[in-house]
């Protein structure tokens, strides 16, 4: 979009400089004419499209015969092209349209003394690049307050120039009419100030100074009104691009709540290279979290529809839910079962009668925060050596030691073999099997050889990173 907008305009300056040669006179009207044909090989191809012309045109030509059927075949056809032309029509009235069609007009030859037209295809470029079309928006919104504070800047400048124009014409011999008066009050406002016009008497002078406060004092009013408005465009454009992101996104978790727990978990699931999105109904926190540490986070309520489906939740993994709000946390709930029954939900719950309540309507797991910090405290003020080595596992940077999940799937060469028999401590030495999770939930720890490994068990594995990832892609491996 820029070349083309840099191309349009050096070539139209180009055609201006009179003191082009013949040759180059020639070439860029072709490279002119080249422009044109291809906006208006756009323009036929948009007008083509702004309607179905094969399906209104039967339809008009079946209306017509049922209306009367004693039309002849050419009154039929007739009937079928005006209503298949009508909405066309309509769409070449509107004024973009228009913009479009009079940018075009250069092309014939008979018409090159409208040239200064050719300015309008870069209107045109300008509505179709959306950067553009972001800053447009801020005077749709606000064109209520720009119009009064522009009809107020034209008012206080024009007295202003009127008044200086009073007392300077007679004096001030750079002063010729009404015209130096408005050009030396904009500039004078604007702060630019050639120096080429300046009051030369008292009362201009003092003219010249209730002009520029009260005239800046309109320039900042509006600066500010621009400002705004930005500010709040800039929001909504960063919410869209998160958007097209999270699109983008599959089998990843919905962190609802971006406080220190929330973080926490992102930051987590980050050092994992899992893909997640967080949510947070507070904007600084969202802005927080996309400024120092780029994720991928929305703003929104987590008890409205609209912000599931913004989310990805029919696309998700699991949704981790750090707010500590019950009643928020049991519709959360409620509402992530009614759209995805299979979703994995970890919630958070503030006391023992919490976390009954969110399992009893549909969370998977529930984790009390603060009763958990306790015991790890308490743990690690009684057995502190045993916690350490649990810390360690839970540590992504300690590769000696990490905890992880195998699932095994359905033809794997290790469905319906014994633990003994796997190998697994043979061929991955580093590795221990801490315990097997049968499918419904039964734990056996530290099984023993003679346990039966069977698809859909996990794994509960200790040992360094590499010996487990090359342990995974063993159990992943078909018969």
């Amino acid at each position: 979009m820029s070349v083309v907008v840099v191309a349009s305009v050096f070539n139209m300056v180009a055609l201006a400089d009179p003191h082009l040669s013949f040759a180059e006179h020639a070439y860029h009207l072709f490279v002119d004419d080249m422009f044109i044909l291809v906006f208006l090989l756009e323009y036929m191809l948009r007008v083509w499209v702004c309607s179905d012309f094969t399906h209104q045109f039967k339809e008009g030509k079946e209306r017509a015969f049922r209306r009367n059927y004693r039309y002849t075949m050419a009154q039929l056809y007739w009937a079928g092209l005006v209503t298949a032309l009508r909405p066309k029509l309509q769409w070449m009235s509107q004024p973009l349209s228009i913009i479009d069609m009079v940018a075009i007009l250069p092309l014939f030859h008979g018409l090159r003394i409208l040239r200064i037209i050719s300015v309008l295809r870069l209107l045109k470029l300008f509505r179709y690049s959306r950067r553009l079309s972001f800053f447009s928006g801020i005077f749709r919104e606000r064109s209520y307050e720009m119009v009064t504070l522009l009809g107020v800047a034209v008012v206080s400048w024009g007295l202003v120039a009127a008044a200086f124009y009073v007392v300077e014409r007679y004096v001030n011999r750079n002063v010729h009419g009404f015209g130096d008066a408005v050009y030396w009050a904009v500039i004078s406002i604007m702060t630019v100030g050639y120096g080429d016009i300046t009051p030369i008497t008292p009362m201009g002078k003092i003219i010249a100074i209730l002009g520029v406060v009260s005239g800046m004092s309109v320039t900042v009013i509006m600066t500010s009104l621009i400002v705004s408005v930005l500010t709040d465009r800039i929001v909504v454009l960063k919410e869209h691009r998160m958007e097209r992101e999270i699109e983008h996104l599959k089998d990843h978790f919905i962190i609802c709540g971006l406080a220190e727990m929330g973080v926490a978990v992102c930051r987590f699931l980050a050092g994992e290279n899992q893909k997640f999105v967080g949510v947070d109904l507070k904007a600084e926190r969202v802005d927080d979290v996309i400024r120092d540490h780029v994720w991928v986070a929305l703003r929104g309520d987590v008890t409205e529809e609209e912000t599931w489906n913004r989310l990805g939740l029919a696309r998700a993994r699991g949704v981790i839910s750090t707010i500590p709000d019950d009643s928020v946390n049991i519709f959360l709930i409620l509402l992530v079962r009614e759209k995805r029954p299979d979703c994995l939900i970890v919630a958070s719950g503030a006391t023992p009668a919490s976390e009954k309540r969110l399992l009893k309507v549909g969370a998977n797991r529930v984790i009390a925060p603060f009763q958990v910090g306790g015991m790890q405290m308490a743990y690690a003020a009684l057995r502190p050596n045993a916690m350490q080595l649990l810390n360690l596992a839970f540590r992504r940077d300690i590769l000696e030691l990490q905890m992880e999940e195998v699932v095994i799937p359905h033809g794997s060469v290790y469905n319906s073999v014994m633990l003994k028999d796997s190998l697994i401590r043979q061929e991955f030495e580093n590795v221990i099997v801490v315990g097997i999770v049968a499918p419904d939930g039964r734990i056996e720890f530290s099984p023993k050889g003679g346990s039966v490994l069977h698809s859909g068990n996990t794994l509960i594995c200790l040992g360094h990173v590499d010996d487990l990832e090359r342990l995974r892609k063993a159990i992943e491996e078909r018969v």
